[in-house]
């Protein structure tokens, strides 16, 4: 019996661990457990790293080109058939002259064989006759190639005697080739343009303007030394009483005490 009592205690010690061998357990379960939090970390770290590379999209760096060298266009020439490029052309200065008209060669000439070249430059009618005009100024000094931009005959009304306007309309400018003398046959001689201008259309003390830029370019053009007007009513009959319905214009005589002498107001290049 006491052997029997004997290896039953020896079993139960055999079967009940001593606080030495727990204590070498727990230490085992502890780092077991502590790896594995290792190994968990390790892997949700890996698993977030791979998530955020597959988010971010990479740039790929590009591949310089070969430089390549500037090679100038040729210049374009006429015998290659290419147009050449323009020249600016340079905006000319524009000059300003004013001529005066020649006393020997302004007056009036009637339709009765009359005249005068050294009173007014007069326009109108009587019972006897009808008047016309003239005035003439020297274009020598201008060169043969200007350009004429713009040209203004200036003639000055000093009075009117009667009713002109009422009798015979406005005031027409011809442009006139009379020469270097004013008879009294340049009252009928054929214009080199009739009418091409209105000088006046009332009865004002006043200067009276007409554009004659393209007559004047014409008398240019012809070679002309003198740039000649006549002028007269675009009605024109005879009529009234003696003394008549007639305009008197300031003539290069200065006739009629103003001072206003006839000019041509030139701008040309």
């Amino acid at each position: 019996m006491d052997d029997d009592l004997a290896s039953i205690q020896n079993q139960s010690n055999q079967k009940t661990p001593t606080s030495d061998q727990k204590t070498d357990w727990n230490k085992i379960l502890i780092g077991i457990s502590v790896f594995g939090l290792i190994l968990l970390v390790s892997g949700i770290s890996f698993a977030i790293g791979r998530s955020n590379q597959k988010g971010v999209a990479t740039t790929p760096t590009p591949t310089p080109l070969p430089t390549q060298p500037i090679i100038p266009s040729p210049k374009p020439r006429p015998e290659d058939g290419q147009p050449m490029a323009e020249t600016p052309t340079p905006t000319p200065k524009i000059l300003s002259k004013t001529l005066s008209g020649d006393k020997n060669l302004d007056g009036f000439q009637s339709s009765n064989g009359g005249g005068n070249l050294t009173l007014d430059i007069r326009a109108g009618r009587n019972v006897n006759l009808v008047t016309r005009g003239f005035v003439s100024f020297d274009i020598s000094t201008l060169p043969k190639t200007s350009t004429i931009t713009e040209a203004t005959l200036r003639l000055y009304q000093a009075k009117t005697v009667g009713n002109p306007y009422g009798a015979g309309g406005n005031i027409m400018v011809d442009h006139s080739n009379f020469g270097d003398s004013l008879e009294n046959a340049d009252y009928g001689v054929a214009a080199l343009l009739s009418s091409f201008a209105t000088l006046s259309t009332n009865a004002a003390v006043e200067w009276k303007e007409a554009d004659v830029t393209s007559e004047v370019m014409d008398d240019l053009s012809n070679s002309r030394s003198l740039s000649q007007y006549r002028i007269h009513f675009n009605t024109e009959n005879t009529g009234g009483d003696v003394s008549g319905d007639f305009v008197y214009i300031e003539s290069a005589d200065n006739s009629e005490g103003t001072g206003n002498t006839p000019q041509l107001i030139l701008k040309y290049y």
